[in-house]
């Protein structure tokens, strides 16, 4: 009687006994096959002999810099990173595979050697203070041996904006503003004076053109956790010719 390992994992059996004449032989089998590897353990007698015996097998990964215990690999691998951020969920060929561990890695298997492999990220499973250079990427490893997969997730420092003139009423949609520490950098201002940006320091002065002249504003970044920061309203001053 036998119960085979379910693919996904889990645990197997095998049950075995035969008499004939004055012999007598019987084995007990139990496999358990988890994320990081296989396990089974076992008794036999045969004609009064008794024996147990267990077998562990999985694989160890050194990637950078970093270990990963899983199950046997006989094809190609991945390591994905997300650049610390854990908790961020892996899909491979659009099917969930896993999540990023308290590191940012996670270990993907199996891939197919030599031909692309599609592994993709959902951005909004990431926090909102974060710059995504692209969601989705091809691997290809090679027979047996890995590849470092990177979705370029950079922190930033983000924040929306609200922006006043001197008399209160917002800045006039479409005014243009610009850092001051990154002037090749602009953005518009929109409806209610609204402006989004994700490149500020921790003080920051911005120089905007609007359609009464150059204003100037001034303020203080401070993080609020995961969350975009709404500062405002801020009062831009008319810079004096």
């Amino acid at each position: 009687a036998t119960r085979s390992i379910p693919s996904v994992g889990g645990f197997g059996w095998r049950a075995q006994a035969q008499a004939g004449g004055e012999a007598t032989n019987g084995r007990a089998e139990l496999d358990y096959l988890g994320r990081y590897g296989q396990v089974q353990a076992g008794v036999s007698d045969f004609n009064g002999s008794a024996a147990a015996y267990a077998n562990v097998n999985g694989a160890l990964v050194l990637m950078g810099r970093n270990v990963f215990a899983s199950r046997t690999i006989s094809n190609g691998f991945a390591v994905v990173s997300s650049d610390g951020i854990p908790n961020v969920p892996v899909r491979l060929e659009n099917n969930p595979i896993g999540s990023t561990d308290s590191r940012g890695m996670l270990l993907v298997t199996p891939l197919n050697s030599y031909q692309n492999n599609k592994l993709s990220i959902d951005p909004m499973d990431l926090p909102a203070d974060v710059r995504i250079d692209h969601v989705e990427t091809v691997a290809a490893p090679k027979d047996r041996s890995g590849t470092m997969v990177r979705f370029g997730i950079t922190p930033v420092r983000a924040a929306s904006l609200i922006l006043v003139d001197s008399d209160g009423k917002y800045l006039p949609l479409g005014s243009q503003a610009r850092l001051r520490d990154a002037p090749d950098e602009s953005a518009l201002v929109g409806f209610d004076g609204s402006l989004y940006l994700d490149t500020l320091g921790e003080h920051n002065v911005l120089d905007i053109d609007t359609p009464s002249g150059p204003c100037r504003v001034a303020f203080d970044y401070r993080n609020q956790g995961s969350d975009i920061p709404q500062i405002g309203p801020l009062t831009c001053r008319l810079e004096q010719p």
